[in-house]
């Protein structure tokens, strides 16, 4: 979580949220209070505006993976570190961390499984294996931050699971979310109780964050916007390839199913349809 005084930036991983900091930490000031961390009660005083960021969901899953294959990432810890993991979950700052670990402690006896899936960054037979395994009942333990405890489990993948959990949970509290168990269920908690007030898509990051800062009204002058859209990204994965690479009808569809309030909130298409849909605007282009 990246705080000012006028702006709180939450972290959702693999969204371009390091580059995002990175930019807002330049325009705006600012400090990091944690990575990916949930918003506390004490943030929520003055007149801070609040940002979010969130990505295509066959491209992160996509990032995500490579990111593992890289060996990085504290997902790729939880999943490829057998027995029991104590590390990085907030311990020794926050008692209530360390009491949710005990009582949920449970060996992750699949690492050579999850080993086997990080083989090759250039395998889609490996993230294939790896998107089934992720959506497996049998291998949420593994994945950790509780999410084989909510049964959102049940309909909602891991993507829309941190979401929930960061946008419209503050620190500790996860009532109502504990509460949902329907897809409809999970819009309505959705519209209720997410309090980020603009998102910035990673296909669309200097563009939507620019967007973001004049709603919040923070001027940035024109040279730096101008550097701002020249700007590389940070803290990407080694992955060269596209997602269109890596998915087959079965895990395309997946991930569509799973992550279906992310799709539809956001107009998100999965990569065969973007694909059908350039070769449409091509053949216009042509004629």
């Amino acid at each position: 979580m990246f705080v000012s005084d006028r702006i709180v930036f939450l972290e959702l991983q693999k969204t371009g949220c390091t580059h995002i900091r990175n930019l807002l930490k330049e325009i705006v000031g600012g400090r990091l209070v944690m990575r990916h961390n949930q918003a506390p009660e004490e943030v929520f005083t003055g007149d801070r505006f609040f940002l979010g960021s969130v990505r295509d969901p066959w491209d992160w899953h996509v990032s995500l993976w490579a990111y593992c294959c890289d060996g990085r990432g504290d997902l790729y810890s939880n999943l490829s570190t057998p027995g029991i993991r104590l590390r990085d979950h907030g311990w020794k700052r926050d008692f209530f961390s360390v009491l949710r670990l005990v009582m949920g402690m449970r060996p992750n006896w699949h690492t050579k499984e999850w080993q086997r899936t990080f083989r090759d960054i250039n395998d889609p037979g490996a993230f294939r294996e790896w998107v089934r395994m992720l959506h497996d009942p049998g291998y949420w333990r593994d994945i950790g931050e509780g999410y084989w405890r909510f049964p959102v489990n049940r309909f909602a993948g891991l993507l829309t699971w941190r979401y929930m959990r960061l946008f419209t949970c503050r620190k500790n509290q996860f009532g109502t979310l504990r509460a949902v168990t329907t897809p409809e269920q999970l819009i309505e908690h959705e519209r209720q109780h997410c309090f980020v007030d603009r998102f910035i898509r990673n296909e669309h990051l200097e563009a939507d964050l620019l967007e973001a800062l004049r709603a919040a009204n923070v001027e940035v002058p024109a040279q730096k916007v101008a550097e701002l859209m020249e700007r590389p990204k940070t803290n990407t994965s080694s992955k060269k390839r596209g997602p269109g690479y890596y998915y087959d009808e079965q895990t395309e569809k997946l991930v569509g199913d799973r992550d279906r309030f992310i799709v539809e909130k956001f107009g998100y298409l999965a990569p065969s349809a973007r694909a059908a849909c350039d070769q449409a605007q091509r053949a216009r282009q042509a004629i």
